[in-house]
């Protein structure tokens, strides 16, 4: 009997064994923690979209040449200065300018196609060509659109960035680094036509004025095509941009979105190709795992009430008060160890306001804090005024009223009618017994 209780204990032991084993193991497991030794590149960054904060970095300042993620900046002010139906006629330059063999297209000098089109061939397909033919496109010449190019890095904050063309074919003076490819990267995560062209996995570009066949262009960016290696798609990645040339070596830039946290990973010099996708994965992976947004404020949430103060006599009178709201919508992304009691909120408003205040005028301010540093912080605002009924009358004593029932009021002018009666009575009999008291006086006198 008991050799049977044991055996069928550790028949008992060796199910569960077997079933633990076959429990998945949790990516959060996994990345949680992220060291740079673990990312087979020179340089990497994994940046918050939304607010540009670093999660994680390895020599994310250290210049490398770019190569065709350069592309991206040609990109940006290709958006924001053209139209996509704009027509784009390719020139000698910008066809022959460009190493032979390097990516490319096959235009045509003198071809025409749209913004949109040269755009898809941009990004999908890397061609070099295409990239020249937009930046004459927009500011006349490739050198003058270069200069562009840098200006725009330093505006978006890459002060360690120089162009020197268009596409990324190497220079010695062409240069960049993690951090300010990750910004760049960033104002394209605000442009939903990039993030539309981005969706597109496979285009085709019609016959023109110059070639009578259809262009086939696919996505090189592997973590966003699902038909060029399913292992590697990503559902989650949104966009970005491949590049390599010998001296550059590997680049690679991706935006990805998971729920409200927007990433952004970028791989300079890396080692291999596959070595950029699994070091692209790692910083993804750690980003979405270790860390967690925190919705601090609602735009047009209530944070508090104030009252509205008028002077008058040299005494302060309130008469109206409105609610205090926030301007905007303030979400951060905290590493997931952070909780809601680790943050501090610090409200700035004065006790009360003054008469002359308008709707939507700002009066305050608010923000969070973790360890000292702002989270996040947004302006206070009046909103939804409420008058008193009388500005003078508001919150002054008031005196006290009697008011009495018709049937009280009654019963008192009776007991007042009956009081008078009684006085005229009394008033009455005095004078009378007056007046007897003289006259018999008067009698005695004449006898």
């Amino acid at each position: 009997m008991k050799k049977r209780i044991v055996k069928q204990s550790i028949h008992i032991v060796l199910i569960l064994s077997l079933l633990l084993s076959c429990l998945p193991l949790y990516a959060t497991e996994i990345t949680s923690n992220l060291e740079a030794s673990m990312i087979a590149a020179e340089s990497a960054v994994l940046m918050d979209a939304k607010t540009g904060e670093i999660l994680f970095e390895k020599n994310s300042h250290d210049r490398h040449y770019p190569a065709s993620v350069t592309k991206l900046m040609t990109a940006l002010l290709t958006i924001e200065n053209l139209k996509p139906t704009d027509m784009i006629t390719f020139s000698k330059e910008a066809i022959y300018s460009v190493e032979p063999g390097s990516s490319s297209i096959g235009m045509r000098v003198g071809e025409q196609i749209t913004v949109d089109q040269a755009l898809h061939g941009l990004l999908l397909t890397s061609a070099n060509e295409v990239a020249n033919g937009l930046a004459e496109k927009v500011s006349g010449s490739i050198d003058t659109f270069a200069v562009a190019m840098t200006k725009k890095a330093e505006a978006l904050g890459a002060k360690d960035t120089n162009f020197k063309n268009p596409h990324g074919l190497d220079d010695v003076d062409h240069y960049t680094t993690a951090y300010d490819m990750a910004l760049i990267a960033r104002a394209l995560c605000n442009s939903e036509y990039f993030l539309e062209i981005m969706k597109t996995v496979t285009y085709q570009i019609p016959p023109t004025n110059k070639v009578n066949e259809i262009r086939y262009l696919s996505q090189q960016h592997k973590l966003l095509n699902q038909f060029t290696d399913s292992t590697l798609y990503r559902s989650d990645a949104i966009g970005g941009k491949t590049g390599y040339t010998d001296i550059a070596r590997h680049t690679l830039v991706t935006m990805a979105k998971r729920g409200e946290i927007e990433l952004i990973a970028v791989i300079l010099k890396g080692d291999s190709k596959t070595g950029i996708y699994k070091a692209t994965n790692q910083l993804l992976d750690y980003g979405f795992n270790a860390y967690q947004t925190f919705q601090l404020l609602k735009e047009d949430e209530i944070i508090s009430k104030l009252p509205i103060y008028s002077i008058k006599s040299g005494k302060l009178i309130e008469f109206a008060h409105c609610d205090i709201v926030a301007s905007s919508n303030e979400s951060v992304l905290v590493n997931k160890n952070i909780k809601t009691r680790d943050i501090i909120t610090n409200i700035n408003l004065p006790e009360y306001l003054e008469m002359g205040v308008t709707l939507d005028q700002v009066v305050g301010s608010i923000e969070y804090l973790h360890n000292n540093k702002v989270l996040a912080k947004s302006d206070l605002k009046i909103s939804n005024i409420t008058y008193a009924a009388s500005p003078y009358a508001a919150n002054q004593p008031q005196k006290p009223t009697l008011t009495f029932p018709i049937s009280a009021f009654l019963i008192l002018l009776v007991l007042l009618l009956i009081i008078l009666g009684t006085l005229i009575f009394f008033i009455k009999r005095k004078r009378k017994r007056k007046f007897k008291h003289k006259k018999l006086k008067f009698s005695k006198t004449l006898k």
